[in-house]
């Protein structure tokens, strides 16, 4: 009997090295992180910050070899001030990278992410999280193009000028001036098309996906997005905004927010706000209702309540199957959302759990070729037919 048990765990060590090895052989890209803002908030990201889904030793131990870092600047708290505070991210980015030169760099093109990677170096590559940043201007595009960004997101949750956002084609529809791209907005497609600047459809409307779709000559991606089907959320992709997608040879990379997994985590998560309530309102009091630190303080303190009602990391495996089965395995990767969201699912609680995520794929019967395409093969294929 004991000679049974020892072949077992025997056995069950070498199935855990195994997929190590295969996950540390891979290009593994993830093409959404808020980590930034908590860098501005004060935090050293370059340390083991327990709190945080992601920082310098988790990308390491997560084996993650690409970080798109977002810029995301709240268009209601610094309204006015898009364009100069993108360039404030840029730069936090930037400062980071000259701490650990032979470990973190911007890349500008496709020949960069493939010498990083050979030289063990994270490609921290840059995206613009809402086309409220440009301002309006087409030289502001081309300015956050020279300082390294590489994907613009349409819109955020909020509609801009040129561009109507999922929320509000949703819930606000009768307010919209119009639906959709105007023209101007058109013409940030074909800039980005010209630039070589990936377009982010996630948080776009429906009218405006199929506006790009119209008119771009590269392919597309949703960033964080996930699948409509399994979870009804205006964020998330419908099956034809899915086929359309595929017939342009674009990929979207599944969110690991519970909310656009689990159906049912909304009305858990509205029953835990009420219950704790005070602990909110004192953090709000503290900090102001909308300030990062806040933010960042109330899912701190209310993790452990998250974790009772969170869905599983295969729930999210759900999702990559579903875009694999209906669409094809050349069309999906990784966008978790890492540090932009109070919670993570149990078994994805911060990025250096990334490995898991190819033992999971490996269990569902995923080839090593179709586990490479989805760990980041597929986003080097859209980077480079963008870029080129």
């Amino acid at each position: 009997m004991k000679n049974i048990l020892l072949i077992y765990i025997i056995f069950l060590l070498s199935c855990e090295s195994n997929t190590r090895q295969i996950h540390e052989s891979a290009f593994v890209a993830d093409t959404h992180n808020d980590v930034l803002l908590r860098s501005l908030s004060g935090r050293d990201i370059l340390t083991d910050l327990p709190e945080s889904h992601s920082d310098l030793p988790k990308f390491k131990k997560g084996g993650v070899d690409l970080q798109v870092f977002s810029i995301y600047v709240d268009p209601t708290e610094f309204k006015g001030q898009y364009y100069e505070q993108a360039n404030v991210m840029i730069d936090q980015l930037e400062y980071l990278c000259s701490r650990v030169p032979d470990q973190w760099a911007i890349p500008f093109n496709y020949q960069d992410i493939i010498y990083y990677d050979q030289k063990n170096i994270l490609s921290c590559m840059i995206g613009v999280e809402g086309g409220h940043m440009i301002e309006n201007d087409l030289e502001k595009l081309e300015a956050l193009y020279k300082r390294g960004m590489r994907y613009l997101g349409v819109t955020w949750n909020n509609s801009n000028e040129w561009a109507t956002s999922a929320k509000d084609e949703t819930k606000n529809k009768d307010s919209l001036d119009f639906i959709g791209l105007t023209e101007f907005g058109k013409d940030v497609i074909r800039r980005c098309n010209k630039l070589g600047i990936m377009i982010d459809i996630s948080h776009a409307g429906e009218q405006t996906v199929l506006d790009i779709l119209s008119i771009t000559t590269k392919p597309i991606i949703a960033s964080h997005s996930s699948v409509y089907s399994i979870c009804p959320q205006f964020r998330n992709l419908k099956d034809e905004q899915l086929l359309a997608i595929k017939d342009n040879g674009g990929v979207i990379f599944v969110n690991f927010y519970p909310g656009f997994i689990d159906s049912t985590f909304f009305k858990k998560e509205q029953d835990l706000k009420v219950l704790h309530s005070s602990l909110i309102d004192s953090v709000d009091d503290l900090y102001g209702k909308n300030s990062t630190i806040g933010y960042y303080k109330k899912s701190e303190l209310l993790r452990p309540y998250y974790d009772k009602i969170v869905p599983t990391l295969n729930d999210v495996i759900d999702h990559i199957d579903y875009i694999k089965d209906f669409i094809g395995i050349n069309h999906v990767g990784i966008g978790a959302d890492w540090d932009g969201v109070e919670a993570l699912p149990k078994g994805i609680e911060h990025i250096g759990k990334m490995p898991i995520i190819t033992e999971k794929l490996i269990e569902r019967g995923y080839s090593l070729r179709d586990v490479k395409k989805i760990l980041g093969e597929n986003f080097k294929r859209v980077f480079m037919e963008v870029t080129k």
